[in-house]
């Protein structure tokens, strides 16, 4: 069967057609975080019909099939969750073993850390025979934008152009977050019924002395210094460790994008439109791309995906370190 997307996963369960299990892969880890919660709270299981599991554990999976197992208790149905289903073959095989005769009562729902599934994967195909496997990618920027003005009419007031930009240009393009934000916003303007672009600036916790573009001026520059100091500053200030990752790879990847335009012969006027340069403030930014070697480029955006993937992975690392020996590893001369 074909796989869902978040759209029509959030479909389904709102008109109450569960499958025996799901399985959630793709990027957008906070996506994938926000739709557990909100089947938690569409299907209202009590204490006594909840069954959650960290899934890190390999013997986790034989006492998962156990919750899957017990019938509900008052109640029509049982849910059993499991944040990072990261099983070995033999756990996926035994899960897959039990979906090919599940309990009608039991809805197993599961996060993959890994952003699609492997071919040999007996687990995922398992779910994917009865339709429950769901992709979470993240959303390119102009349908994130649409979608950020849509949600925010959903909420009683609407984005203006420039603040829905910026949003994304800051927040990245994950669901997960830039809905968390859209919330802190509505919060933010209180009766109103526009937000502008300073209201997200405040919103996304930058202070007064801390501009949201200082930190990628910084690195374009590789002034390693200076940008770890600013690094830890919105840290403290925000503690948006993803944001500040997006705004990191994101400059990366625009010096990139940029070198291989000039390469191409594309005109500085073309490129600053295309990049969404100021004339002014990054009145310098080609001829520090000049400077850097395509390689080192493509080094540091490949640094940039291995942080991300292990910042989503691996619970037990340290955000603000992983982020200052990226921003170490990009400065690199």
């Amino acid at each position: 069967m074909a796989d869902l997307t978040p759209a029509e996963l959030a479909k389904q369960w709102t008109q109450g057609a569960f499958k025996p299990a799901y399985l959630l892969f793709g990027e957008d880890a906070p996506a994938k975080q926000l739709a557990l919660e909100t089947i938690r709270k569409i299907v209202g299981a009590d204490a006594f019909n909840l069954d959650e599991f960290t899934g890190e554990d390999e013997a986790q999976a034989g006492e998962i099939i156990s919750a899957c197992q017990t019938p509900p208790m008052f109640s029509d149905r049982r849910l059993v969750t499991v944040r990072n289903a990261k099983f070995a073959a033999a756990g996926r095989k035994v899960i897959a073993e039990y979906l090919r005769n599940p309990l009608k009562s039991t809805l197993l729902i599961m996060i993959s850390p890994e952003p699609r599934p492997d071919a040999k994967d007996a687990m995922a195909s398992a779910v994917r025979a009865m339709g429950g496997l769901a992709l979470f990618k993240p959303l390119r920027e102009g349908d994130a934008i649409k979608r950020l003005n849509s949600e925010a009419k959903k909420f009683g007031f609407t984005l203006a152009p420039d603040a829905a930009q910026a949003l994304v240009d800051e927040a990245g393009t994950e669901w997960g977050i830039l809905r968390a934000e859209l919330q802190k916003i509505k919060l933010f303007i209180g009766e109103r019924d526009n937000a502008s672009q300073a209201d997200v600036a405040s919103c996304l916790g930058y202070s007064q002395t801390s501009n949201p573009f200082d930190l990628p001026r910084l690195l374009q520059k590789r002034d390693s210094k200076a940008s770890l100091t600013l690094l830890r500053r919105q840290l403290r200030e925000t503690g948006e460790t993803f944001r500040l990752l997006y705004q990191i790879t994101r400059t990366v990847n625009n010096q990139l994008r940029a070198k291989r335009l000039v390469k191409s012969g594309e005109s500085s006027e073309k490129i600053f439109r295309k990049l969404r340069l100021n004339s002014y403030y990054d009145r310098d930014y080609l001829s520090i791309v000049e400077r850097i070697p395509e390689n080192n480029l493509i080094r540091s955006l490949t640094q940039c995906l291995h942080t991300e993937k292990s910042l989503k992975s691996k619970s037990w690392l340290n955000p603000g370190i992983e982020l200052e020996n990226l921003v170490l590893k990009v400065c690199k001369k």
